[in-house]
């Protein structure tokens, strides 16, 4: 039932300002719109299905009364300029998706709707379900079933064209506080069918890859879990040409670094990319 990756969500206190900074990281951005009753704002850096969300608190009073996720994006930001907050899965079954959930033993809100309204006045809609209610800073993805046929969304909100090259979302990095719990949750909760290797696992989701890495994995990976806990710690990202990319960081002033090991690319930490770890490789054009 779950088919592809839809879209990794970076939480941002100023959104405004969030956007400019990822156009200075080369990233085609544009408004997304209100969450009818949830108090919060987006942007979207788009590449085709697949995107980014910056996302923020519009109204604070509003989202306090929303609860939920508005309630723990409130919190999460209320320390830092932003963060990796979680990502989303598209399923094609999201009712037989809640079903398998409940059988797993895993609490869930929804299937429930939620609408955007557009700039351009078009209201995009779709139905959410979201294990134990949070979206954010969890080790699993909520997921996410459109209303709207994907060439008309696409043809509303079309691909960018991002001068650093970026084509498509390659994968998310989530930091797990138990690696064999969490290979247990995709695997009965979601459906999915992650491969174990060593300290990490990973699970392919079409020619996405979600990465589970516990404590051991890395200080980074750590520090994460000892900073705000569970879920997302990085976002990778399929560029036509890494040197174009590097090019355009290094012309904004955006420091970067080189990845080592048997496939090139560079990442850009935290501080430069409003609370968001980014890893740029290289990919053939799809």
């Amino acid at each position: 039932m779950i088919s592809r990756f839809d879209h990794a969500v970076i939480g941002v206190r100023d959104l405004e300002a969030a956007m400019a900074r990822y156009r200075a990281l080369g990233f085609e951005t544009n408004p997304g719109g209100r969450h009818t009753g949830l108090g919060t704002a987006n942007a979207i850096i788009r590449f085709g299905l697949d995107y980014l969300e910056l996302l923020t608190v519009a109204d604070a009073e509003e989202a306090a009364r929303a609860g939920g996720s508005s309630q723990v994006l409130l919190e999460l930001l209320r320390d830092r300029e932003g963060a990796l907050a979680g990502y989303a899965l598209a399923t094609t079954a999201i009712e037989e998706d809640a079903a398998r959930l409940a059988r797993a033993g895993l609490a869930a809100t929804g299937p429930f709707a939620m609408e955007r309204l557009r700039p351009d006045g078009r209201l995009l809609s779709w139905r959410l379900l979201v294990p134990e209610g949070v979206s954010w800073r969890r080790p699993w993805p909520f997921l996410i079933q459109w209303d709207q046929p994907d060439d008309q969304r696409l043809s509303w909100e079309r691909p960018g064209t991002h001068p650093n090259g970026a084509t498509r979302v390659l994968g998310v990095s989530v930091a797990v506080a138990d690696l064999a719990a969490a290979v247990a949750l995709y695997r009965d909760a979601l459906g999915l069918a992650p491969e174990v290797a060593g300290d990490r696992a990973t699970v392919a989701v079409g020619g996405f890859q979600i990465e589970l890495l516990p404590p051991a994995a890395g200080a980074e990976v750590a520090q994460t879990l000892a900073e705000i806990g569970e879920g997302p710690v990085a976002v990778t990202l399929g560029v036509r040409d890494l040197a174009q990319t590097e090019a355009v960081l290094t012309e904004a002033g955006v420091a970067w670094q080189r990845v080592t090991g048997p496939t090139p690319g560079i990442r850009v930490e935290p501080d430069q990319a409003v609370g968001a770890r980014l890893v740029f490789r290289p990919v053939e054009p799809a």
